[in-house]
């Protein structure tokens, strides 16, 4: 009686320490800004800090995306859109703005979450990997942030952040040997597959960002063979998840975190 008691206790324990299987090892999930952007059924805005707090939760995010935009003062600050009214209780652009300005707004959520600074964010990034999307305008029409400063504010990134690996998206392709020369990656925000591989600086990059509807499993596949690394966004229904996953890209930024893991390792 004592062994038959002893060989189903042990047979519970096995099938209760069986870990789930990753269904698509070559791929690392991570946010897309922080933790999905415009999703109506979020619990925190995208680019908050708690956002960032809810992404990082997660053991099986490897890599978190942000939204970046340097103000007046030089500093960077996480916000998405290029005008401030709409998503936010101020009103011009992070660009044209003094840090004493945004320091004071909030979203127009219901947390009503601070914007932050790049640097309020927890230091130690304990092994993921920071993804900087640089906006590059500087709130004028068709004007560009001045590279010196870009690079400044780069450089003070780096050395705040600990344990863990910055890179950042260019919409650009500006002085991208510059900024790897302050020990980023860069990944180049491209249309398609073309787009990237006919890129006169491709060679430079580390990799390159698309939309998935934008992207077909040949496609990524293409991109990959050349040694670089195939960055996947904009998935928020199963069905999109799904099929971003099945091109196996290196990494994809979600919307909806807990339903990219369920289908991940279900």
């Amino acid at each position: 009686m004592r062994s038959k008691f002893l060989f189903v206790f042990l047979l519970v324990l096995a099938f209760s320490c069986k870990k789930e299987k990753d269904r698509f090892p070559g791929t690392q999930i991570g946010g897309h800004a922080c933790a999905g952007l415009n999703v109506s059924s979020s619990n925190y805005h995208d680019n908050s800090l708690e956002a960032y707090r809810y992404a990082r939760s997660f053991d099986a995010i490897k890599i978190v995306e942000v939204d970046v935009q340097l103000s007046l003062d030089g500093t960077f600050w996480l916000f998405h859109d290029p005008d401030l009214d709409k998503e936010s209780t101020g009103s011009g652009t992070i660009p044209q703005s003094s840090d004493a300005y945004l320091s004071g707004l909030n979203y127009r959520s219901l947390e009503k979450e601070k914007l932050i600074r790049l640097q309020d964010l927890p230091a130690d990034l304990k092994g993921v990997i920071l993804l900087l999307d640089l906006k590059e305008s500087d709130g004028t029409t068709n004007g560009l942030i001045d590279s010196t400063r870009m690079l400044q504010a780069l450089v003070s990134a780096k050395n705040y952040f600990t344990n863990g690996t910055l890179r950042l998206i260019t919409n650009t392709g500006r002085f991208v040997s510059s900024i790897k020369q302050t020990g980023y990656g860069v990944f180049f925000n491209a249309y398609n597959a073309n787009h990237f591989l006919n890129d006169q600086q491709a060679a430079l990059m580390d990799g390159a960002t698309f939309r998935n509807t934008d992207m077909e499993e040949a496609d990524v596949a293409a991109v990959k063979s050349t040694g670089k690394q195939v960055v996947l966004y904009d998935v928020r229904s199963p069905k999109g998840i799904r099929s971003a996953l099945e091109k196996n890209p290196d990494y994809l930024l979600t919307d909806d975190i807990k339903a990219t893991l369920i289908e991940k390792y279900k």
